[in-house]
């Protein structure tokens, strides 16, 4: 008898909530089944958020890299809330949302961010970084995709983290472009959007213009509402034609 299988969303905190939310719904979207996809934050999951343990639960974690959290907390946290119900089910961890598995965000970024590099642009991208460990793979990964979809391929583009080296004090002065355009590699605001940023006397000190776009789940999901919003209104047109 084949293994009950169930879904389950997982951000870090309700700043993550809507992201999240989007991601169920295209679970749910290319599932074809119809079947429910739970969701919980981490910072305060309770058993009820969680579906039934007697399977196999697929966890997407709505993050941007596969640190601590992922790897080590939220399968230990997992583990003991199933525990207090008496079940111990098998958990399948799909990669983070900011891996790119999924293509549709990484092309709506990309067409997004074409509109915004032009000649004499740099793109920043700014990451979280752990000091004295190594770096999370999926920043570099991303910055590597988009080199490869970009259009033109030789637009100049660096990687800088919070907390970590290369900083983005020690990028900065090597971006080719007059203008920098700031991509954060993040699922939402919080405390680097507000206190980490590069700072308009950073860019003026090297002679540069600076444009902070918003954080790269929040980026994607505006750019898809934009998108999507485009599309509805067409088929409404043509439906009264």
């Amino acid at each position: 008898m084949p293994k009950k299988i169930y879904k389950l969303c997982v951000s870090y905190d309700e700043a993550g909530a809507e992201l999240r939310q989007h991601l169920a719904d295209r679970i749910k979207l290319l599932g074809l089944d119809g079947a429910p996809v739970w969701q919980a934050s981490f910072r305060d999951m309770q058993a009820d958020d969680l579906p039934p343990g007697d399977g196999v639960v697929q966890i997407y974690p709505v993050f941007m890299q596969s640190g601590w959290t992922v790897t080590e907390a939220l399968p230990e946290q997992l583990s003991a809330m199933y525990a207090e119900r008496g079940v111990s089910p098998e958990f399948e961890f799909k990669p983070v949302w900011g891996a790119g598995e999924d293509v549709m965000p990484l092309l709506t970024v990309r067409d997004a961010l074409g509109k915004e590099l032009g000649p004499g642009t740099s793109l920043l991208v700014v990451a979280h970084g752990v000091v004295g460990k190594d770096l999370p793979p999926e920043p570099f990964a991303f910055l590597q995709k988009l080199r490869a979809f970009l259009w033109p391929q030789e637009t100049d583009m660096a990687l800088a983290y919070f907390g970590a080296s290369p900083s983005v004090e020690e990028v900065f002065p090597r971006l080719k472009g007059n203008r920098v355009v700031v991509l954060p590699f993040l699922i939402g605001e919080g405390k680097h959007m507000r206190e980490d940023m590069p700072s308009p006397e950073l860019a003026e000190k090297w002679g540069k213009e600076l444009e902070i776009l918003p954080p790269l789940g929040a980026f994607y999901l505006q750019k898809a509402r934009e998108y999507w919003g485009r599309e509805r209104s067409g088929i409404s047109a043509k439906t009264r034609d």
